[in-house]
């Protein structure tokens, strides 16, 4: 009997699942993409994109969302830092997903888009299979494959050539750097860390495509986008709705002590201490051995993570120049009559950062101006080091 019962019970959820499987949208079914504003916490300080599928008929209302991961995840912490940590693709009821982002006050609009019912099921079918547990990973990468990128690429992978992205845009001819920098204001310390951490690829021109990387530039580039509907290109959006604005619009506000702040203050005091060593024949040792511990633990860091990581946004980063890993080194070499071959290092570097201080404000664009009473900070004391007896 209990064999029986068994069979039964396997039999049927065999056939519900293939009923879910086979599901089709009913004509009545709408398929948008949803952008949420961006939040107070740093991981949301960029927004989310997301896809909502509806249909009133199958009383269905499920939000397709590429930007989770499982926090239990073992290792977690290590793997994020180390750019190997897998987001997922969840699915949850619609309004689980609005209340979430009501309760941060965060807007969210909606656009609705013009699919013919067979691409609406096309649609459905793809992120039905995109979801399933052994397709539903993938590797973030913040510029190149995120929860932005991947709506756009379901689109683009069912539809094909019938989805006609803009050939061009208004927001042409920028850098990612340049569309990350809006989303920081008031934010100078995490604008400082970025700017820090981020290495060359981000001061690439982007593409109309590589600008979906951001869930605002998603939107605009869908709204322009155009959609092959018989013989007729028509446009791709049909509809755009503000579900959700917040009645009191958060805006952050600088703090008065700003990274240029600290560190032109920081520049004034090193500056008056020097004179101080000169005017009196002192030196203070334990001031240049922190200055350089400093500077080469961030100089070390930079390197682990252009060298140790995957981030494929970190790579190429000028910023280890005047932030040497070799100060890190030489920081427990110093001495209060150094040798020779150590003011010879002092005085090489003092040249290098330099000219890097030279190209920063004529040539090449700074990363963080920031970091001009830094580069001041490494010459005063580099060649103090050196001329010093």
């Amino acid at each position: 009997m209990n064999i029986l019962k068994n069979t039964l019970i396997l039999f049927l959820l065999l056939l519900i699942s293939e009923i879910n499987t086979g599901q089709k949208l009913s004509p009545y079914a709408e398929i948008s993409i949803l952008t949420c504003a961006p939040g107070n916490e740093l991981y949301s300080t960029f927004g989310h994109s997301a896809i909502r599928i509806k249909d009133p008929v199958l009383r269905l209302d499920e939000v397709y969302n590429y930007g989770t991961f499982n926090f239990e995840t073992p290792g977690f912490y290590t793997k994020f830092i180390r750019g190997k940590l897998d987001y997922m693709l969840s699915v949850s009821p619609y309004r689980y997903f609005i209340t979430a982002y009501k309760q941060n006050k965060r807007a969210i609009k909606e656009q609705q888009l013009n699919l013919s019912y067979s691409q609406k099921n096309k649609i459905f079918e793809a992120l039905k299979i995109n979801a399933l547990p052994e397709n539903k990973y993938y590797r973030y990468d913040f510029l190149k494959d995120n929860c932005a990128t991947r709506v756009l690429k379901v689109f683009e992978d069912v539809l094909k050539d019938s989805l006609l992205l803009p050939s061009s845009t208004n927001y042409n001819n920028l850098t990612y750097r340049e569309m990350l920098m809006p989303y920081l204001q008031g934010k100078d310390w995490e604008r400082f860390g970025i700017n820090l951490a981020l290495g060359r690829p981000v001061d690439k021109i982007v593409t109309i495509k590589e600008s979906a990387f951001l869930p605002d530039y998603l939107e605009k580039l869908i709204s322009e986008t155009k959609i092959i509907s018989g013989k007729e290109e028509v446009n791709f959006v049909k509809n755009e709705i503000s579900i959700y604005t917040p009645a009191d619009k958060i805006i952050e506000e600088s703090l008065p002590y700003t990274p240029s702040r600290v560190f032109w203050i920081l520049l004034l005091a090193v500056l008056s201490l020097t004179i101080f060593e000169i005017k009196y024949g002192k030196y203070f040792l334990t001031l240049d051995k922190t200055i350089f511990f400093v500077f080469g633990f961030t100089g070390l860091n930079i390197l682990f993570l252009w060298l140790a990581t995957e981030h494929s946004s970190v790579i190429n980063n000028q910023n280890i120049i005047w932030a040497s890993p070799l100060f890190f080194i030489s920081a427990f070499l110093l001495r209060k009559n150094n040798k020779k071959y150590l003011k010879n290092f002092f005085l090489a570097y003092t040249g290098i950062i330099i000219l890097v201080f030279l190209s920063d404000i004529f040539f090449i664009p700074l990363y963080d101006k920031a970091v001009i009473p830094l580069e001041l900070i490494l010459i005063t004391r580099s060649s103090l080091i050196f001329m010093r007896k």
